[in-house]
Parts: structure tokens; sequence; C-alpha cells
């Protein structure tokens, strides 16, 4: 990923446009492109940590059945993210992680900041119209292999016990099949079972949101935070979630989310969820309340007193 995002043009040209424009501050959006941090000077940088990377790596290699030349494979990614990204908090002037969890992770940086992600509840309010029985929906590009792999421990584990009057709706990202078929020797996943719904890119996802009774989460390795978990939420849906797929969250497990590690006991409370309006609708409310902490409105002025405070320093 890193020798993908590699280019001298590019680095030519964020030299000219420092150079021209002079800023005080320049933001790195994701890990790779802490490789361009000594461009930017003599502007300070701020690293945006979506999720520590070596960290998801590291779950990655834990869950993994590879064996011989593939894991060792694994294993050597694993050791040149961690060397890249701790090489990468040493040069940046700020860190910025999603979660507190992430924060505790970064070490031997000048500064580290928790600004997690966040949820725009204006755009993405409860439904007023009652949701479609007995409708999942999982939201993930197929383009990032932990979705794949949660997609295929619950069609594997999960959709089994439901029984054939359940929909599973999947909105899988742009170039889906490509990406599935780039993962094929890592994951091993059956969509033609009766029930499912597959959909590439869709530009606005509240209509899946209002149609879908409850929404999964299972994520058998995650780093960072969910910001669909996070829409969810604030769209007023259960969210029906394994303990990775809600990381880094500030949720209370039963309460505003449904978070299990076990097939058997996730397929039991989608179950009983479903044929549980009352029940259903406590969650709903108190995953509404959970989601406006997360409001951009609130996150951005933390990201403004972020930036004053660069100013402020010599």
């Amino acid at each position: 990923v890193v020798e993908e995002f590699a280019s001298d043009a590019f680095r030519a040209c964020l030299k000219q446009t420092i150079q021209r424009w002079q800023p005080d501050l320049v933001q790195l959006e994701f890990t790779q492109m802490a490789q361009y941090a000594d461009a930017c000077r003599p502007a300070k940088t701020i690293l945006v940590e979506h999720d520590i990377t070596f960290d998801l790596q590291q779950q990655l290699l834990v869950t993994s059945s590879e064996i011989g030349a593939s894991r060792l494979e694994l294993e050597k990614q694993l050791g040149k993210w961690k060397t890249f990204e701790t090489e990468a908090w040493k040069v940046v002037d700020c860190v910025v992680a999603m979660s507190p969890k992430d924060e505790g992770m970064v070490s031997g940086a000048r500064r580290v900041v928790c600004l997690p992600n966040g949820v725009d509840t204006e755009r993405f309010r409860p439904a007023t119209d009652e949701p479609e029985p007995r409708r999942l929906l999982f939201i993930g590009s197929f383009a990032h292999l932990p979705n794949l792999l949660a997609l295929e421990f619950f069609l594997s584990e999960v959709w089994p016990l439901l029984g054939p009057s359940f929909t599973l709706h999947i909105i899988a990202g742009a170039r889906h099949e490509y990406f599935l078929d780039f993962y094929k020797t890592r994951v091993a996943v059956d969509f033609s079972v009766p029930g499912i719904e597959i959909e590439g890119f869709v530009a606005d996802v509240r209509d899946a949101y209002r149609r879908a009774e409850l929404v999964l989460a299972p994520l058998t390795a995650s780093a960072g935070t969910n910001i669909k978990v996070l829409e969810a939420m604030a769209m007023g849906r259960v969210v029906v979630s394994t303990s990775a797929g809600v990381n880094g969250l500030g949720v209370s497990p039963g309460q505003d989310v449904i978070v299990t590690d076990s097939a058997a006991d996730m397929a039991a409370r989608i179950v009983g969820l479903s044929g549980d309006k009352e029940a259903r609708k406590s969650i709903e409310a108190f995953a509404r309340e959970t989601a406006l902490r997360y409001d951009w409105r609130e996150i951005a002025k933390k990201q403004l007193g972020l930036y004053e405070s660069f100013s402020a320093t010599p």
C-alpha cells in the first residue's frame, strides 16, 4: 500500500505547493501518506491514523488459516507495517487517533490526540416508517479484507441458523466483484444461497438503513472505528455486532447495541429481536442518543481546537 501511494510526481507537486502557499499545517490522511511528511516542511504535519494499521495486520495474521509461504508473507507485511508506522509517528508533529485504545498504542510521537470518527446526525435520522420484517443489512466495501472475512464468518456460521425467512442485503462498494476475485485465496464466501441481495456502490445508503430491521457488523478483525455502526445507530437501527465490530466506540452492549462473538448467540439475538418490537425499539432509542455524542459538529470543535493549538505555539 505504501509503494502504491509512492509518487515522485506527487512529491514534486507537493513541495511546489508548500513553497508557493506556505501553509501552517498539512494534514496527512491515512498511514501510507506519512511518507510525504518531509516534503511538507517547514509546515507542521498532522497524521490522521484512521486505524493503527499494524494492529489490523496483527489481527488478520492471528485469525488467518494461511500456512507456509502465504503465512510468511503475512508476517513479512506485518513487520514492514510496524516499522513504517512507528517511524512515521516520530517524524510528524501530531498523530490523530480514532479512539482511546488507538491513542494508547501510539508511542514515540511528539504529540498524540484522540479525535474520533463521527456521523452527521441531521442527515442520518431515525425513519418514521417501520422496517421490512426480517431484513438484515451489511454495509462494507469488499476492497477492505476484514469486511469479506466478516461475511465469511456470518454466512458460514450464523446464516444457516436463521432459517429461510430472512433477507440479507449487502452493499459491497465499488468494483466489488474484482475484490471478491482478488481475495479468493484468503476468503471463501458463497453468495449464491437464497435470501442474499448484493449491491455495489450506493451513493445514498439511508434508504437501505430505513428498510433494514437489523444492521450487522460481524467483523472478526477491526482497527480504528466503524463509521457504518455510527450511521446505523444515528438512523435508530439496532446493530448486531461482534466485539471487533464496535472496536473503539463508546457503546453499551445490551443497551444501545448487541455484542456477541458466538455464532449461535448472534443467531438467537437476531431471531429474538426480529420477533420483539418493544425490545428493538428500546435499543433503537438508546442507539440514537449514543450516536448524538459522535455528531460531526461536536468533533469539528475539537478539530478546530487542535488547529488553533498549533497557531498558538511558535
